[in-house]
């Protein structure tokens, strides 16, 4: 019985020295390049532009997970989960949802969702369609038409910017 546990445990020791001859010069080069370091998180600074894109991002993330665009009604609540990202500070994400000019803000938006996209499929409209646009109407969940409450630049349902005439 004795003899049998010297066995495993030899086995064992050599098997363990193998492995980390095997993957103990890639662990040392991954732990000297900083991989397993924790990410340091950042603040969130975008522009207009930005803010668009990444709107127009968690807009087809509800898309995809839900089938269809969200009511306009509470379009900014149904995709703030969806801006917050791993490399940002916690409730950075939320910055996304104001204007530039509104960052500080708290109840101050400046952007709107079209009525057209509401509870819509993305194929049912034209690509063309402006989805989410700069608007006189600054209150969260924003929604009206795009031509008409229009104020600067909009983001189509296919992701071209349409900038500010």
């Amino acid at each position: 019985m004795k003899k049998g546990w010297k066995w495993t445990i030899g086995i064992g020791l050599v098997l363990l020295g193998t492995i980390g001859y095997l993957v103990g010069p890639e662990a040392l080069s991954a732990y000297r390049s900083g991989f397993f370091d924790k990410e340091k998180k950042k603040l969130y600074a975008g522009d207009t532009v930005d803010n668009l894109r990444r709107l127009h991002t968690a807009m087809m993330l509800y898309h995809d997970s839900e089938g269809q665009f969200p009511y306009a009604a509470g379009w900014m609540d149904a995709i703030e989960n969806r801006l917050q990202t791993n490399d940002l500070v916690k409730d950075e994400g939320k910055k996304k949802l104001h204007r530039p000019e509104f960052a500080n803000s708290q109840v101050q938006y400046g952007y709107a969702m079209n009525d057209a996209a509401e509870a819509k499929y993305k194929d049912d409209l034209p690509k063309e369609t402006e989805l989410i646009f700069e608007s006189k109407s600054t209150e969260r969940n924003a929604h009206g038409d795009a031509k008409s409450g229009k104020t600067g630049t909009a983001i189509t349902i296919e992701g071209k910017l349409i900038p500010a005439k």
